[in-house]
């Protein structure tokens, strides 16, 4: 019979390697996916800084079909409520995830951008 102390010390350690697994994973959803999503270009393949491509968004006007013309796919998160968050990455100075500076896009359940927002990446450890 296994003793009391010895049960909750092994429940412990499955649980800490299930939360080391999904932290470990976070890191792909940091950075900008291998077919492109979340790496904003303008139409004709050029680069796009933070802040021209949060303007290019008007919001309350434009719809998901308006984003990807504007600045291409991005990584997308839906939510069972209807609404869903696009999130479009550049790389830092250190290329760490800590790093990348992010243009955050929420859409409502009609599909219509209501809120945008640029979250400017962290300074380097050092």
């Amino acid at each position: 019979m296994t003793r009391w102390p010895d049960r909750v010390a092994c429940i412990a350690a499955v649980a800490a390697t299930g939360l080391c697994a999904a932290c470990a994973g976070m890191g792909d959803l940091l950075a900008p996916a291998p077919d492109g999503r979340g790496a904003v270009h303008t139409p004709t393949g050029q680069p796009l800084a933070p802040q021209a491509a949060l303007d290019a968004i008007s919001l309350g006007k434009s719809t998901k079909a308006d984003v990807v013309a504007a600045l291409g796919p991005a990584i997308s998160m839906p939510f069972d409520s209807g609404y869903e968050v696009w999130v479009y990455r550049w790389p830092g100075a250190d290329k760490t995830p800590r790093a990348a500076t992010e243009l955050v896009v929420l859409f409502n359940p009609a599909g219509v951008a209501t809120k945008a927002r640029v979250r400017p990446g962290l300074a380097s450890r050092d």
